[in-house]
């Protein structure tokens, strides 16, 4: 059975791609030997980022295995694309302190203000490493606005302020069947899926 590191210790994500690629063995990078590991993601996209996180993973690990990493955030229009490979950093950057997801959120609602052009675009990018050691991208992306306050308790991060229109309410709003749905991690994810039992049909 081929082995997949994955590179993060979140249970969730690990848990989720295990169900998705049952006939892999997927461990977290913790399980593979590789503690907390300090990237400097400093690339211009998400896919520069996850490449940048998995040479990381790749540089220290010995066996062949594949490895996979990502990178997500928000891309807002009337902003020109910001915060983008920010998304998580930029508020704390210009506040010059820790923030909370709603601080966060709150962050980016003041900085859209009153402009009528909302829309955003939340992007996953999950970068491959093969067992020759070529790369391969996959990239998930989900459309929707933000809403002049937050809305909703379920989900966390940018959930609260990223509204679907076709559905008439944000992602903290959903339960978790409507959520997945519009999910740009798992239209990532099933990319990836599907290479993979692809290639080792």
């Amino acid at each position: 059975m081929n082995k997949i590191v994955m590179a993060t210790n979140n249970k969730g994500k690990i848990e989720e791609l295990k169900k998705m690629l049952s006939e892999f063995n997927v461990v977290s990078q913790k399980d593979a030997g590789i503690e907390d590991l300090n990237v400097d993601e400093n690339g211009e996209t998400f896919v520069d980022n996850a490449i940048i996180k998995v040479k990381s993973i790749k540089e220290i690990l010995k066996e062949k295995v594949y490895i996979i990493a990502e990178d997500t955030g928000i891309c807002i229009d009337c902003l020109n694309g910001y915060p983008g490979v920010k998304s998580k950093r930029a508020p704390g950057e210009e506040l010059k302190k820790e923030v909370t997801d709603f601080e966060r959120n709150e962050f980016y609602i003041e900085k859209i203000g009153d402009n009528s052009n909302r829309k955003v675009v939340w992007q996953t990018a999950i970068a491959l490493i093969e067992l020759d050691g070529s790369i391969k991208t996959f990239i998930g992306e989900v459309e929707g606005e933000i809403p002049k306050k937050q809305q909703g308790e379920e989900g966390f991060g940018f959930d609260p302020i990223f509204y679907i229109l076709q559905e008439n309410k944000t992602l903290a709003q959903m339960n978790f069947k409507e959520k997945e749905k519009y999910s740009a991690r798992k239209r990532a994810v099933e990319k990836l899926v599907k290479y993979l039992k692809e290639k080792n049909q």
